[in-house]
C-alpha cells in the first residue's frame, strides 16, 4: 500500500480520503498534480487513504549530490512465526516535527535508541521505499514547491536529488537490482511512468498514451512493471516488461481495480477491486488468470501488503480514520484484527522476519507482534509519524 502519497494528491496540508482507486478517477476529470507547494505530502502524517466510492467519478539543503469484518478470530499458533528475540533492525519514517519542518527519521526497531533525523532540508516528503540492498531510501519531496524524487544514502546521509522536472515527479519504486528508480510524472500533461538511472540520471519514458498512468512497482525478477492506468475508461491494473513493452491488461473492467502488490515469489498479484461493489482484497496469477476474492464484508479493504513468505496479507480495513490493519492466509478465511485499540492504524509494514508489524496509530509509529500485542512505540512523542518502513 505499500501506501501512499503521489502526485495525485490536490493541494492541501493533510492527506485526503481517496484510495488508489480514487485517485485515478481525479485523472479522469484532468486533475493536475499535488500542489505546487507540496502540501498534501506525508509531512502532515495524517490518516492514510481509503476509498471513497463518491469520488469514483473522480534544491535541498544539506549533503545534495542533486468497516469491520463480522466476526474475527486468530490465527492458529501454529501459523505464527517464533518471535524469541523481539524484534531486529530499524524503522526508517517521514516525521513532521513541532516546528513544521518535515525529516526522514530513523529509529531503532527494538526502541534502544532515541530517534534520528536523516534529512535536514525541513521539505514535505512521502512514499519512502527502501532499495532492494537495503542502502538507500527513495522518497517525494516537495522543496521549492516543486515535487521530484530523491535518494538518500542511509550510511552517511548523503541526499541525490533523481528528478529535476518543472513537473510533478512521484511514486517511487525500485528495480530488484537497484539500478533504476521508477516514478510516476505529470511533465507530459498527464500521468505517465519513468524510469531514472541512479547513477547517471539518465531517464527513460515506459509509457506513452493519452491515459494516465502511474504507481508503477516492479516484480521480484525484474522482469515486469504493474501499473494503474484509466486508458480503458476505469481504474485498472496492467503489466509491462521492464522496458515499456508488452502492456497486458490484467484486472481492468467497468468498476475500479487498483493497489496491486506482487507476491515475493512473483507468481501472484494481490489487488483491491470494486467489482462485487464493495472494495474487496482479491489474488490473481501473475499474467492476471484465475481472480479470487480474499475479503467479503461492507467495510472497505485496500493497501494489500504481502509477508516475507507468502502465506498471508496484511490489508486496512474501514473509512478514513476509523482503519484497522487486518491479516488474512491467502488461502482465504476470517480476517484477524491485528490491533485491540481504538485508534485508526495504518501503513502496515512486514518485519523482514514476518513475525512483527509496525504501523502509524494517531500520529505514531509503533510495532506489535502477530498476536495483536503492542511491543513498544519507536517514534517520539513531539512527532506526527507515518510511513514506516523495515530495515534489515
Amino acid at each position: 500500500m505499500k501506501t501512499n502519497l503521489s502526485p495525485f494528491f490536490q493541494a492541501n496540508y493533510r492527506k485526503l480520503a481517496f484510495s488508489a482507486l480514487a485517485l485515478f478517477s481525479l485523472l479522469l476529470i484532468g486533475c493536475s498534480a499535488a500542489g505546487a507547494s507540496g502540501e498534501g505530502l506525508a509531512g502532515a502524517a495524517g490518516a492514510q487513504e481509503t476509498l471513497v466510492a463518491d469520488s469514483l467519478t473522480a534544491t535541498p539543503a544539506g549533503n545534495i549530490a542533486t468497516p469491520e469484518p463480522t466476526a474475527l478470530m486468530p490465527e492458529k499458533p501454529s501459523d505464527l512465526p517464533t518471535a524469541a528475540l523481539g524484534p531486529r533492525g530499524q524503522i526508517v519514517y517521514i516525521a513532521k516535527m513541532s516546528d513544521g519542518r518535515t525529516e526522514v527519521m530513523l529509529a531503532s526497531a527494538d526502541g534502544s535508541s532515541q530517534p534520528v533525523a536523516l534529512t535536514n532540508d525541513g521539505a514535505p516528503k512521502d512514499t519512502p521505499v527502501l532499495s532492494p540492498d537495503g542502502q538507500f531510501l527513495a522518497y517525494a519531496a516537495s522543496l521549492n514547491n516543486n515535487l521530484d524524487i530523491y535518494m538518500l544514502r542511509l550510511s552517511d546521509q548523503t541526499v541525490t536529488r533523481l528528478t529535476s522536472s518543472t513537473a510533478k515527479d512521484g511514486w517511487p519504486s525500485w528495480s530488484h537490482d537497484g539500478r533504476l528508480v521508477t516514478f510516476e510524472s505529470f511533465r507530459d500533461g498527464n500521468f505517465e511512468i519513468y524510469a531514472v538511472d541512479i547513477q547517471t540520471l539518465a531517464e527513460t519514458r515506459l509509457t506513452n498514451l493519452a491515459a494516465g498512468d502511474g504507481r508503477p512497482t516492479w516484480s521480484p525478477d525484474g522482469r515486469w512493471l504493474l501499473f494503474v492506468s484509466n486508458r480503458d475508461g476505469s481504474a485498472g491494473i496492467y503489466r509491462m516488461d521492464a522496458d515499456g513493452g508488452n502492456i497486458l491488461a490484467l484486472a481492468v473492467g467497468d468498476a475500479p481495480n487498483a493497489s496491486p502488490a506482487w507476491s515475493p515469489d512473483g507468481q501472484s498479484i494481490a489487488f483491491t477491486s470494486w467489482r462485487d461493489g464493495n472494495p474487496e482484497i482479491y489474488l490473481m496469477n501473475a499474467d492476471g488468470s484465475n481472480p479470487r476474492r480474499l475479503t467479503s464484508n461492507n467495510a472497505y479493504d485496500d493497501y494489500p501488503v504481502w509477508s516475507p513468505d507468502g502465506r498471508s496479507l496484511l490489508f486496512t480495513n474501514g473509512k478514513n480514520g476509523e482503519e484497522k490493519v487486518r491479516r488474512i492466509s491467502v488461502d482465504g478465511g476470517i480476517p484477524q484484527s491485528l490491533l485491540a485499540d481504538d485508534g485508526a492504524a495504518v501503513y502496515p509494514a512486514w518485519s523482514p522476519d514476518g513475525a512483527y508489524v509496525a504501523y502509524q496509530g494517531q500520529n505514531m509509529i509503533y510495532i506489535v507482534d502477530l498476536t495483536g500485542n503492542i511491543v513498544q512505540r519507536i517514534s517520539a512523542s513531539q512527532q506526527q509519524a507515518s510511513e514506516p518502513v523495515w530495515i534489515p
